[in-house]
């Protein structure tokens, strides 16, 4: 049995399975006092995993995808909501130094029904993945060197069935991720989360943070992630909290976006010296 204080490294090049076998997914947005409560409960059950002992501050940066006319964001409404992301990993020494890239990246497509959950990632090089999201689909995975060829057709098909999708959102948070019952359970914590303007995809090495930054998130977010039964350390851990059923990192920032797109269209007050009209002021547009 684990422990939540002790670690378990992972091989930065080792294999991910194609389809995530995650079937339920809960989310919950804590307190502070929340959060210390749920670690001391899991504490004895869970193994915190380390990609890098030399830099065991680990970060994420995605990049979602819509269409022109918002499919992804509209299907949030919808009894199965889908997500096309891109999805970076980040690292640092230690909580004050800079985090840089580490060049593991995943192009996925994620579909929920409620609880239920499921995920296609495709794993390759930054370059590749750029150029098949550019080529919409259109990409000779046998001359690339690609492998994974399972999880490249459900992304192609993806790609080609849908409009041409463009790069609409990206957050940043810090995360924590510990594992349980033999990989069945997946339990993240997310801290700071931040919107931000699409961010172009990095290479390995760069230094990376929150930049051209929308709007701000919950503070700590929990998702656990499993398969098959919920074990009863686990219930009794989440005993209490109240489920984000309809929180979605996606929608929230699609609608921080918008909202800030037509804070930008509406007309400003600005004063200006009376001629021959009586008016203290005008409404004008932000170009007069």
């Amino acid at each position: 049995m684990g422990s939540a204080f002790e670690s378990s490294p992972l091989e930065p090049n080792q294999a991910y399975p194609v389809i995530d076998p995650f079937q339920f997914e809960q989310r919950f947005l804590l307190t502070r006092a929340q959060l210390v409560g749920f670690y001391s409960a899991v504490a004895r059950h869970a193994t915190l995993e380390l990609y890098d002992r030399a830099h065991p501050i680990s970060y994420t940066r995605t990049t979602y995808f819509d269409t022109d006319d918002g499919a992804y964001f509209q299907s949030c409404e919808t009894p199965l909501s889908r997500r096309l992301r891109l999805r970076e990993y980040a690292s640092a020494a230690g909580i004050e130094q800079a985090p840089t890239l580490t060049g593991i990246c995943f192009l996925e497509l994620k579909q929920n029904a409620g609880k239920v959950r499921s995920k296609v990632r495709l794993a390759a090089p930054p370059a590749l993945l750029a150029e098949l999201l550019r080529r919409q689909g259109a990409f000779d995975a046998h001359a690339a060197g690609l492998q994974d060829m399972a999880a490249l057709r459900a992304i192609q098909d993806e790609l080609i069935a849908g409009r041409s999708v463009k790069p609409r959102l990206t957050t940043w948070y810090r995360r924590s991720c510990m594992t349980a019952e033999g990989g069945r359970v997946r339990i993240t914590f997310d801290e700071n989360l931040t919107f931000c303007q699409p961010q172009h995809l990095g290479a390995v090495g760069e230094i990376v943070g929150p930049k051209d930054v929308v709007a701000h998130g919950p503070a700590r977010v929990l998702e656990i992630k499993q398969f098959g039964e919920t074990p009863d350390w686990l219930l009794r851990a989440i005993t209490g909290l109240n489920p984000a059923s309809n929180f979605s990192k996606f929608r929230m920032g699609m609608t921080a976006m918008q909202q800030r797109d037509a804070e930008q269209d509406m007309p400003v007050e600005r004063t200006s010296t009376p001629t021959t009209s009586p008016c203290l002021f005008v409404l004008t547009g932000d170009g007069a």
